[in-house]
């Protein structure tokens, strides 16, 4: 068996026996919208998922990762402190998952933490923060972690990683998978072919730009954004951005889709409400661009919960069947959680998780560091 990385190499035949006796796995994500950690716990057997938690940042918390992700400044000192109050977060879901499905450490098998993104260039560098030596300390479970950089330095992308797991959800059934979070992603499977890459922005500009003029984190079922209208200019302006023409793979996040980018299309003219509405519309239609006839898609995320959103998304694709993973087994919420749950099995058992057709890497790899207990 292959081990990606071994934090403490004495401690592999302590992860190995653990395997044996136990058949639990985490899973722990957090997403581009910055709002907090989704945590599952998976049956490795079935992969069904046994119970699930969410934890919300706390708004200091959650305004110091804006800061970070959006201008790219700040000190060592201050980044270290974010990553270990990130950590605790991911440890505290962890926790509160067997609390609730009244396991104890020693039946889980590993956490799967995916850690928060703090910074993503697609080819180059990813970086994903939630300290997975500490998160294995306070949990005493074996934690993988940092996921995306193997397959960054096999001359990948680095993401998105779930379209393996989208694929695993699919069983072999031609479809779509659609995550709608920050950022959205789309894996499909058609005529045995495989592509799967990050469309654009999902939540991410809705989320900012509402918090910017209403300060609420979200627009509940687009209700600001159906009282606005489309600005067709604009809306033209932002979907002639070069990343809507790149060819795949690529994959991007809200180091760049941001408020700065849009804030260099805006004349300043635009009601704020017209423009949440042409936001609303640039994600429906940079995802439904690629959605072909009488295709099952299924949905997840948290853009799952805007109903305006997804009502435009059925509009827009009336010849296909808009529906969502939970007719797939998996809650719409806790997709990318049990994702990494998965990875970490795989990992384990010295499997690569990586798909060389979605990220463009050379070669496959095992991803993730072992952080044995």
């Amino acid at each position: 068996m292959i081990l990606a990385h071994v934090a403490r190499v004495k401690s592999t035949k302590t992860v190995m026996a653990n395997i044996d006796k136990a058949q639990y796995y985490i899973g722990l994500m957090s997403g581009t919208s910055l709002d907090g950690v989704d945590g599952v716990i998976v049956n490795s057997i079935t992969q069904k998922i046994v119970d699930q938690a969410y934890l919300p940042y706390s708004e200091n918390l959650k305004s110091s990762l804006r800061q970070l992700t959006q201008s790219g400044q700040t000190t060592l000192e201050n980044l270290a402190e974010i990553d270990i109050q990130i950590a605790d977060v991911f440890s505290n879901t962890a926790l509160l998952l067997l609390s609730n499905a009244g396991l104890k450490s020693d039946e889980i098998v590993a956490i799967g933490s995916h850690g928060q993104t703090i910074y993503h260039q697609g080819g180059n560098y990813s970086m994903q923060i939630a300290h997975g030596a500490l998160i294995a300390q306070k949990t005493n479970i074996t934690t993988v972690a940092d996921f995306r950089m193997q397959d960054v330095a096999a001359g990948g992308q680095g993401a998105p990683l779930t379209p393996l797991y989208h694929l695993h959800l699919l069983n072999g059934k031609p479809g779509m998978v659609i995550n709608l979070g920050g950022i959205a992603n789309l894996t499909q499977l058609r005529d045995g072919n495989v592509i799967g890459f990050d469309t654009g922005p999902a939540n991410t500009l809705l989320d900012n730009w509402i918090e910017r003029h209403k300060s609420l984190d979200y627009d509940r079922d687009g209700l600001w954004a159906r009282s606005g209208l489309v600005n067709q200019t604009l809306l033209d302006k932002m979907l002639a951005d070069a990343y809507f023409h790149k060819k795949i793979p690529k994959s991007t996040g809200p180091e760049y889709f941001n408020l700065a980018w849009l804030d260099n299309i805006l004349t300043g003219d635009e009601a704020a409400k017209d423009v949440q509405r042409t936001l609303l519309e640039l994600t429906a239609l940079s995802i439904s661009h690629f959605i072909r006839s009488n295709t099952d898609v299924y949905l997840c995320g948290g853009g799952l919960h805007n109903a305006f959103l997804v009502e435009r998304l059925k509009y827009l694709n009336l010849s296909s069947r808009i529906m969502n993973t939970s007719d797939l087994g998996v809650h719409v919420d806790y997709v990318e959680a049990a994702a990494f749950a998965f990875f970490a099995q795989r990992t384990l058992a010295g499997k690569t998780s990586s798909l060389t057709e979605v990220t463009g890497a050379k070669q496959t790899r095992i991803l993730g560091a072992i952080y044995a207990i």
